[in-house]
């Protein structure tokens, strides 16, 4: 039960008292019924796992020094750390044996993002909106994940619970589902108004502005590797030094979309088929990127 509250995004206002939930002929709650509206009661005030990637290099000096520390600040029961090796210091002599491209192209994206010029490993990525080379030890570490929770929660002003079962991925939030075919109405620059089928009009009276709603979110799945990998690295500037990677990313797959309200989508594989030494973590991310507004572990 303690792993699911830790899923729910705080809220600073106090929650209302009620929560409407429809009821079936004998009286009954209907949990998953359609007509259920969410209120802030449906949500308790604890904060959701922080999801720490760190993309690092077997050709980076800073890393071997560096990385037991940053392993050290993720070791919290809130947290997740997720280890993406990249080539960006391959050199003739050593090519990181767990690098890959798809991993830079991740890095890359949340440089882009921040209209970066310039990339550097070690870098941990907290929940999609703030980093760290977690050169500073445990105490920066804790600064940097609240800052990124603080952001999270400026990016996402809806309650949003991401919960897994053997089979799916839930998504509860009270984020309206957005109104299709909604036409914004304006001024004509005649100083008439355009209805939203083109008509003008004085006499039109304003519409009324659509709901908030949130951008379309990529449902994502990470697979990794829970078992600890030490590399002895043969060449190149850490030549003899070993690195141990802690969760190597094996697979990143996107399942799904979400744009409020409440979705399940199924798993591209059952959690209880997966083999000894695996583990899995869903998150909702907003695009290549983007926040990361919800993290559950399957």
């Amino acid at each position: 039960m303690a792993s699911i509250f830790r899923r729910l995004f705080r809220r600073k206002k106090q929650p209302p008292l009620v929560c409407a939930l429809a009821l079936d002929d004998n009286g009954s709650p209907l949990m998953d019924s359609p007509d259920h509206v969410h209120t802030n009661a449906c949500f308790i005030d604890f904060e959701p796992p922080a999801l720490l990637e760190l993309f690092q290099s077997q050709g980076c000096a800073s890393c071997p020094p560096a990385v037991p520390s940053i392993q050290a600040a993720a070791n919290s029961p809130n947290r997740l750390l997720l280890t993406y090796n990249v080539t960006a210091f391959d050199g003739g002599d050593w090519k990181d044996t767990l690098a890959r491209s798809t991993w830079d192209q991740r890095q890359r994206a949340y440089l882009r993002r921040w209209q970066r010029k310039s990339l550097f490993t070690p870098q941990v990525v907290v929940n999609g909106v703030a980093d760290t080379s977690g050169a500073n030890g445990a105490a920066d570490m804790d600064e940097v994940v609240q800052r990124a929770r603080e952001a999270v929660h400026t990016a996402m002003p809806f309650h949003i619970l991401l919960d897994a079962n053997d089979t799916e991925i839930h998504i509860d939030s009270d984020a309206p589902v957005p109104i299709t075919g909604y036409t914004h109405v304006g001024f004509d620059g005649l100083g008439g108004l355009v209805g939203h089928e083109g008509h003008q009009g004085m006499a039109q009276a304003p519409p009324q502005p659509p709901p908030p709603s949130v951008m379309t979110h990529d449902i994502m799945v990470a697979v990794y590797q829970t078992d600890d990998q030490t590399v002895k690295i043969g060449k190149g500037v850490n030549k003899g030094k070993k690195l141990l990677h802690r969760n190597v990313v094996t697979s990143l797959t996107k399942i799904g979309e979400w744009s409020g309200g409440n979705v399940t989508v199924s798993l591209p594989s059952a959690r209880s088929a997966m083999p000894g030494g695996v583990e899995a973590v869903a998150f909702v991310q907003a695009g290549a990127g983007g926040p990361i507004v919800a993290v559950a572990k399957i």
